[in-house]
């Protein structure tokens, strides 16, 4: 389900993430020494970005990026950690990751303040995503289609710049779909609480292949369009019981399976005890149109998925899902959180 091409979520890219403890053998065990967490921040080109701020939720204290882009910030606890980035002139960055017992270093790349956000307003719980559509080089793709869902839906082409911005986007699961004739589609899923860049890669299509094939990894053509239509209609009419878990929840989670890593996301916690009880087992659609029926959710790879729809019994109003699940064979449940009883669904969408 993987393609060359990965989305940088959230303009974030994690090459390898974790800290290092360490401790000595022998009668009397030392306090464990906690290293620093170490990475680098950059702009999308690969400019090495100084005096970005880096800091830890929950965690006291910060750190800024130097010269060379380095960071290290200190007192990191192992575990999940939301890491936020920002910078004078760059629109905040987001990681969510799992500070695990390794070495290695976290990226982090900042989009540029575009000026036709100077005059935007700050509202409570009303953001501003926005970002540069880019190609495998990182050079900017003007007119390609950009589409938002989410507490809202909206539509902006890039510019010359290759860059998009949507404004008064609420708190919450938000879903960018990213199209142009001759690249590969996209889709790019981010927890949105507060202002946000973002950086989405396109790969060229290989013109190699049949015409059929082309338009279906484009996503321009007519069954593609219908389907994310469907998707976004129904995102928008989906009761609040209903859940999306997007990728940068899944991320850090990636050694679990999707059942597990579903349970432990902090968007679906409501959810969670009644997955237990099905043990995982739902009524399954994927990619928007491809019916599988009653199945685990631990038999899919988390690493692959770029987010997933939940819908317990009541909560998919639009009826798209159960159209086409209608022939597959999935019993009722009962549900502790509202007491409905029906089948419980969920659409997975593959990361490209």
């Amino acid at each position: 389900m993987k393609s060359l091409s990965r989305l940088a979520i959230a303009t974030f890219c994690v090459a390898a993430l974790g800290v290092a403890a360490a401790s000595r053998a022998g009668a009397q065990q030392p306090a464990v020494a906690i290293p620093p967490l170490r990475g680098h921040v950059q702009s999308p080109e690969g400019r090495p970005l100084a005096d970005a701020e880096v800091k830890v939720e929950g965690v006291k204290g910060s750190a800024r990026s130097d010269v060379q882009g380095l960071f290290s910030l200190p007192n990191v606890p192992k575990g999940i950690q939301t890491i936020s980035v920002r910078r004078i002139g760059y629109l905040p960055a987001v990681a969510i990751i799992d500070v695990l017992p390794a070495n290695d270093s976290l990226i982090v790349i900042l989009v540029p303040m575009h000026t036709v956000l100077d005059t935007v307003k700050v509202v409570a719980e009303m953001n501003v995503l926005a970002g540069i559509v880019v190609d495998e080089n990182n050079h900017p793709i003007p007119g390609a289609s950009v589409d938002l869902i989410g507490n809202r839906r909206g539509s902006a082409t890039t510019g010359a710049d290759g860059w998009f911005t949507f404004t008064s986007v609420r708190n919450g699961p938000t879903i960018l779909h990213v199209v142009k004739s001759g690249y590969v589609g996209t889709m790019q899923s981010v927890q949105l609480t507060d202002w946000r860049g973002v950086v989405v890669h396109l790969s060229l299509i290989d013109t190699t292949l049949s015409k059929a094939k082309q338009e279906i990894l484009s996503g321009t053509g007519n069954s593609a369009t219908f389907i994310w239509h469907e998707t976004q209609t129904r995102l928008a009419q989906r009761y609040m019981n209903a859940v999306v878990v997007t990728r940068e929840e899944l991320a850090p989670l990636s050694d679990l399976t999707l059942g597990e890593a579903i349970r432990r996301a902090p968007s679906a916690s409501s959810l969670s005890s009644d997955l237990q009880v099905i043990n995982n087992t739902v009524c399954i659609l994927l990619n928007g149109n491809r019916a599988v029926g009653q199945q685990s959710l631990d038999v899919y790879d988390t690493d692959d998925v770029e987010f997933v729809e939940l819908y317990p019994p009541g909560a998919e109003p639009s009826g798209s899902v159960a159209a086409y699940l209608r022939f597959a064979t999935c019993p009722t449940t009962r549900t502790r959180a509202n007491g409905k009883t029906g089948i419980y669904y969920a659409v997975i969408w593959f990361r490209n």
